[in-house]
């Protein structure tokens, strides 16, 4: 029986791909590097960031160098646009349908607490989620180096005595997979966000999803 779902947030739960894609060029131009298209993007972006800067052609010298530069504009950018952002298709429902089947709901992101925090409120989807595990504080970016959203799920599994095939993770990136195969949970591959279709097929999902309300009959076969 699935006890909990545990939801990317960026991409999968929020709709904002083309923002980020928006604010990553502006990066790209303040250090002098030209603009990629969407599908270059969902090719090459992966966690650590430093991987995806990589995949796009740079060194690891030259991203150290700019990285103050990089993720100040990057998030400029971003906070000035992402209240424009929508919850992805079938969001709202599949999160009550988990919570009318007692399902706990959590956020396991790259992101921080406080931002989306501030997001689930503003699109009133705050009562739908149980826990938010992710960056304590706006500004802390521990994904840059390392992979870490990983662990803080692990860990709240292992506190609340769940099994690891009593859990979905569910994302829009091949990291989302990768975390479910390694510790053993179901997981959903969302299109449509950070990474394209071919990649997330490569890697396996036990479910490839276009919607999230996908997600609702995903519960019920398992269950």
């Amino acid at each position: 029986m699935i006890r909990l779902v545990a939801f990317d947030w960026n991409g999968t739960l929020l709709s904002d791909t083309a923002i980020t894609l928006r604010s990553e060029n502006a990066a790209l131009k303040a250090v002098g590097r030209k603009p990629i298209t969407l599908l270059e993007f969902q090719k090459a972006f992966d966690i650590p960031i430093i991987q995806y800067w990589q995949n796009l052609g740079m060194t690891k010298n030259f991203f150290k160098k700019h990285l103050l530069t990089i993720e100040d504009v990057f998030h400029s950018i971003y906070e000035k646009n992402v209240n424009a952002a929508r919850t992805r298709s079938g969001a709202k429902g599949v999160l009550k349908f988990l919570m009318q089947s007692n399902i706990v709901r959590v956020i396991y992101s790259n992101h921080n607490v406080p931002n989306i925090r501030r997001q689930l409120v503003r699109l009133n989807i705050d009562n739908l989620i149980d826990h938010i595990l992710a960056n304590k504080k706006a500004g802390e970016n521990a994904q840059v180096f390392a992979r870490h959203k990983e662990h803080l799920l692990n860990d709240y599994i292992k506190q609340n005595k769940i099994k690891p095939k009593e859990v979905i993770s569910v994302g829009d990136t091949v990291e989302e997979i990768e975390i479910g195969k390694a510790y053993g949970y179901h997981t959903v591959a969302l299109t449509g966000g950070y990474n394209t279709v071919s990649r997330l097929k490569r890697h396996r999902p036990d479910f490839l999803v276009h919607n999230l309300a996908e997600l609702k009959n995903i519960v019920k076969k398992i269950n």
